[in-house]
């Protein structure tokens, strides 16, 4: 793989950041998600019922939220080495992370993310997408199982995103 191309295709700087989806999720799916990086990767949880931050994810809380116990979201933030990976608990329903595209200098940093979307993938059973910031529809890397494709496709100045100043 060109390191080049890979960053200029899906790592580009545009002010926005990248997603990570899983579609078509449930509290199953979530509780193997906080398992997963709970039990692998160094977290810097907010929990949004006792609004502080703690360092594993008590997804009893995450559930909480989602049956309108509580009316405070949380947020985690996930660490694979200096890579920052922020996972946003808004519904059962969809697996939303997103990153920094700046993050990724190198192509060991981008192998990290498609070891950790390729693990995710096998542990749900279901395909896991980096997408440009809200646009689903636009796959930049896909991820079934053991085999991923990347999309150099698509020019990153046809993205319909927001620019961030």
């Amino acid at each position: 793989m060109n390191w080049k191309e890979i960053k200029n295709k899906i790592y580009y700087w545009d002010g926005s950041w990248r997603d990570i989806y899983v579609h078509d999720t449930n509290h199953q799916d979530w509780d193997k998600w906080v398992d997963f990086v709970n039990s692998n990767f160094k977290i810097d949880w907010y929990n949004g019922k006792t609004e502080t931050d703690e360092s594993k994810i008590d997804f009893e809380v995450i559930k909480d939220y989602w049956n309108g116990k509580h009316d405070n979201c949380s947020m985690a933030k996930v660490f694979i080495d200096k890579i920052q990976i922020n996972a946003h608990f808004f519904d059962d329903s969809e697996i939303e992370n997103d990153i920094d595209p700046r993050e990724f200098t190198s192509i060991k940093d981008h192998d990290k993310l498609i070891d950790f979307m390729t693990n995710l993938s096998k542990i749900l059973n279901k395909k896991v997408y980096l997408t440009p910031e809200n646009c689903p529809e636009i796959k930049l890397i896909k991820v079934n199982s053991d085999s991923f494709e990347l999309n150099f496709e698509t020019n990153p100045n046809d993205w319909p995103v927001r620019n961030i100043e």
